[in-house]
């Protein structure tokens, strides 16, 4: 994942959440959602909400690509960075339910080169599979801490790498004993998924998440010829500058924690399987209702001061807000910006997206997105709507 360390809790101390008596409409949180960030400089994105009947709202705004004008729609392609990893949860819960593991399996069975790692607790061989998904491993966030120039490639583009660096890397903590996000993490269940399988990650997501649920234009990394067309820029100030990010990046060996790219007619289609619908033989097929809401039963707080009523999941995050839960992800990578939340009871979900990156770095040397209050005020009134 990108580098850049923002902060995702910025604004919400000051910023509760919307009294259910205000009566917000899509009308209002979509059309505050789109000017705000157009103000802000921000060149394009989208906003949707999942309506119970798996109807859903719509608004896309701005543009995918300045230099070509060619405006955002339906079927415009962006990308959802970690939002990547509740599918990669996914996967190893379909493989956990076809009996190919166990979430109490130590780590080091399938990835005999986790033993190399620095561990003051010495228990590596007791890491399991869950400790990965729920980020309580002790692992370091970043699947790439040494970069220091542009020239470097933004993420290592194969596992050989991550390898080179384990004597190097440290378990950071107890493992069981806490959260802490890691993307390196997420990386491990990748590769795990590989050598069980014989299918790279994001072949093994596509036979056995996209193709089930149609989402037959979303993929990794590079775009596909036929989808080119539909491809989202992204952007970035630099120097008081506006530069274009360039529509294809590699995700290389991260691809498991960060790698997707997709619609948000296709990302609609997730969110559908994760609301449910026991009509829909196929949802059950892909991972049964009960496993879902296994994923989704807190493991760990997030301790975040700002937000006190998280949790982490089984790669999922939980809220509870208003006595009502609210599972998902966020997802910030190249200068796109997304987030993806459901409430089960309500059977409603939310996806927004933006393609524009604004970093101002403050007084105390560390660096924000400017439209992060606004990204999580739009979290918050979402959340409002998705109310039961």
């Amino acid at each position: 994942m990108n580098k850049l360390v923002i902060s995702m809790s910025i604004a919400l101390s000051s910023l509760a959440l919307p009294n259910l008596a205000q009566a917000l409409t899509w009308q209002e949180v979509s059309q505050g959602y789109k000017t705000q960030l157009l103000d802000l400089g921000v060149v394009g994105g989208a906003i949707a909400l999942i309506n119970r009947d798996q109807s859903k709202n719509t608004l896309y705004f701005g543009l995918a690509d300045r230099q070509n004008a060619s405006a955002i729609t339906e079927k415009t392609l962006f990308h959802w960075a970690s939002i990547t990893k509740t599918f990669t949860g996914i996967a190893i819960m379909q493989l956990r339910d076809r009996h190919k593991l166990k979430l109490s399996d130590p780590v080091v069975k399938y990835l005999p080169e986790i033993a190399k790692v620095y561990n003051p607790y010495a228990n590596t061989h007791e890491i399991t599979i869950k400790h990965l998904l729920s980020h309580s491993a002790g692992f370091r966030a970043s699947s790439f801490p040494f970069k220091t120039h542009d020239w470097q490639p933004h993420e290592p583009t194969d596992f050989a790498q991550l390898t080179a660096m384990m004597p190097y890397s440290k378990i950071q903590f107890e493992p069981g004993s806490k959260y802490s996000y890691s993307n390196l993490g997420i990386n491990f269940l990748g590769e795990v998924v590989k050598r069980i399988t014989g299918d790279d990650i994001e072949v093994y997501i596509d036979k056995n998440i996209f193709k089930p649920l149609k989402m037959y234009d979303a993929y990794f990394d590079s775009t596909p010829y036929h989808l080119q067309k539909y491809r989202s820029n992204n952007y970035y100030f630099k120097n008081k500058e506006f530069h274009a990010g360039g529509p294809e990046f590699d995700t290389g060996v991260t691809t498991a924690n960060g790698g997707i790219n997709a619609s948000i007619e296709d990302m609609t289609k997730y969110v559908a399987f994760l609301i449910g619908d026991t009509a829909n033989a196929a949802y059950e097929g892909i991972l049964s209702r009960s496993s879902l809401e296994e994923m989704w039963q807190p493991q760990h707080s997030t301790q975040k001061s700002t937000k006190k009523d998280e949790r982490i999941g089984l790669t999922f995050f939980s809220r509870t807000l208003e006595n009502q839960q609210f599972v998902g992800h966020t997802g910030s990578q190249k200068n796109f910006y997304s987030s993806l939340f459901v409430n089960p009871t309500s059977k409603t979900g939310h996806l927004f997206v933006y393609n524009t990156s604004k970093i101002v770095t403050q007084a105390n040397g560390k660096r924000m997105a400017l439209t992060m209050p606004i990204y999580h005020h739009t979290q918050l009134q979402l959340f409002e709507l998705m109310a039961k």
